[in-house]
């Protein structure tokens, strides 16, 4: 397929991806700090905007760290492009650009999905049921999920679109672990419900460990388990099937031998010795390489000078949200 459509269907992936990680970890952030004091209050805020990776864009553009401004940034700012709206005007008009390459059905739910954020009142919403609004963000994104599975073609444009999908998921979930793990040594057993629940994992996970909550338990699951769809692990492996499929030749693409890497490293990690050296200067690490496997897409399916340095895709399109 054209470089253009590919790219495209890789960013509306990971737009979709985002809205739908954004909004769960605002709905769970607001319904935590219900009775906490305003210190607690800040502290949660600037925790949400490190795990979206916007705390620094959001101190720049000069708000205070209130519940209302954070939500307000990352939800209806149009200038953030790492806001919800944002990445939902996004996602549409990628994918409106592309539409020969979807079914009618997909195309419907996610101009319906766009539509009708423009038509809410988000400012009333925000300040008055954020939990319901948040609630139709996430169920939207899945329903737009749903329908991409069940009526796609699993041809190249299915591929890009899921390999943009879980990429962003796997440095998500990172993120989010990264940021969560200054805890593990604290009996926070509501920091970790909260944790798993920003990452949907909740159920999942008291269905695996019996009900247990021990940090380090949560920190494996979410980080290498190879049944939950959204674990780092997973989504890792999933991408790696996506540009498997996607390789043409008998030598693997640049992009397939870092990915590959990266999953075996994760495959056959030790979770105890992780915790007990630099967590998160490793948690760090699968970051950077995450974002080296996007950075290799771009070189190998979306641009034309192949020879560029790899750190130059700053400054293309799509790298200011990343």
């Amino acid at each position: 397929m054209l470089a253009r459509d590919a790219e495209n269907l890789f960013w509306a992936g990971r737009y979709l991806e985002r809205a739908e990680d954004t909004a769960r970890l605002l709905d769970v952030t607001y319904h935590g700090l219900l009775e906490a004091n305003a210190a607690e209050q800040r502290a949660a805020w600037s925790s949400a905007l490190e795990a979206v990776g916007l705390r620094d864009a959001f101190e720049k553009s000069g708000r205070s760290l209130t519940a209302a401004n954070v939500s307000e940034f990352l939800v209806r700012d149009g200038e953030n492009p790492g806001s919800i709206v944002s990445a939902v005007e996004a996602a549409r008009e990628n994918v409106r650009t592309v539409r020969e390459s979807l079914s009618t059905e997909c195309w419907e739910a996610i101009n319906s999905f766009c539509l009708s954020m423009r038509s809410r009142n988000l400012e009333i919403e925000i300040e008055q049921q954020p939990h319901e609004l948040y609630g139709f963000i996430r169920r939207q994104c899945q329903t737009v999920a749903g329908v991409a599975s069940e009526t796609l073609a699993r041809d190249d444009g299915w591929r890009f679109l899921r390999l943009g999908w879980n990429l962003e998921r796997a440095e998500w979930t990172c993120r989010l672990l990264r940021v969560r793990q200054v805890h593990l040594e604290a009996p926070g057993f509501h920091e970790w419900v909260g944790t798993l629940r920003s990452a949907s994992a909740l159920e999942a996970y008291r269905r695996t460990s019996r009900g247990s909550m021990d940090p380090a338990d949560v920190i494996e699951f979410l980080l290498l388990s190879d049944s939950f769809p959204r674990s780092v692990f997973f989504a890792i492996r999933s991408a790696e099937t996506s540009l498997r499929e996607l390789g043409t030749g008998d030598e693997p693409s640049q992009p397939l031998r870092l990915v590959g890497r990266l999953r075996a490293e994760l495959e056959f990690a030790d979770p105890r010795e992780l915790l007990t050296g630099d967590f998160e200067g490793e948690l760090t690490r699968i970051e950077r390489s995450i974002r080296g496997v996007c950075s290799a897409v771009g070189v190998q399916y979306f641009i034309n000078i192949h020879d560029v340095d790899l750190h130059m895709l700053q400054v293309f399109p799509g790298a200011g949200v990343e």
